[in-house]
């Protein structure tokens, strides 16, 4: 028994019988042979992906969506892959790195940054921009940030040459740092409707029917500005 506004008792028997006959309804449409349910026939999931500078990082690199859609792929030969998927979409990037003490500056300073550009005709980016600094070795920088919404950064697109975002990572004198983490968060996502797309770039050495995760670059592991770290990587 409930309580009502007007101090009587009511029996809550109704209303549990009112989501009872919901239920044997929402049942009998499952059930119904002439109208089954609508079903996805695609793979989505939701994926961080993980890289570290190296010794030939340049120390700022504009990353495409045929970038992250080469990150992690299929071999159909030794010397031939395929994306895992056909769209992807970025929901947040995310860098840390450290100062690295060379002797003369000892409290060296580790300058991060992310930025969705918006500048690009044809292409609606966020526009947004962060920047993250620490001071010495034990004072990691760190930034972190999202697209918005509504941009065009953060909505699926296709493996093409178009820019998904840009990643910074200098010392205080503007020189690159390496070792620096990146982590990617993505949507990927595949389509029966679309043939499996090429990598941008050769690979050798390859398993077929192995999965690899390439570089923040989409080149090869002994090329890459940015090794993936998860293994294997080629």
């Amino acid at each position: 028994m409930i309580r009502t506004n007007s101090g009587k008792y009511r029996s809550k028997q109704r209303g549990n019988k009112s989501r009872s006959e919901t239920q044997k309804r929402e049942v009998m449409r499952d059930e119904d042979v002439t109208i089954p349910p609508m079903l996805a026939d695609q793979l989505m999931t939701g994926f961080t992906l993980r890289f570290t500078t190296q010794g030939n990082w340049p120390g700022s690199y504009t990353v495409t969506w045929q970038n992250l859609l080469d990150s992690w792929f299929v071999a159909g030969t030794a010397t031939t892959a395929y994306q895992l998927f056909d769209f992807v979409k970025v929901k947040k990037v995310t860098i840390r790195a450290m100062g690295v003490p060379d002797g003369a500056h000892l409290a060296q300073s580790a300058i991060v940054g992310v930025e969705f550009p918006g500048l690009i005709g044809g292409q609606f980016g966020s526009g947004k921009q962060r920047v993250g600094s620490g001071i010495g070795a034990d004072k990691p920088a760190y930034v972190s940030l999202k697209p918005d919404a509504l941009s065009q950064s953060a909505q699926f697109q296709p493996s093409t040459s178009n820019p998904a975002f840009i990643v910074r990572a200098v010392d205080g004198l503007r020189s690159p740092l390496y070792g620096a983490m990146i982590d990617v968060q993505v949507v990927f996502k595949n389509s029966g409707d679309i043939s499996p797309a090429a990598l941008g770039t050769a690979r050798a050495g390859l398993t077929a029917g192995n999965l690899y995760f390439g570089g923040l670059d989409g080149l090869a592991t002994a090329n890459t500005i940015a090794k993936s770290s998860f293994i294997p990587i080629a």
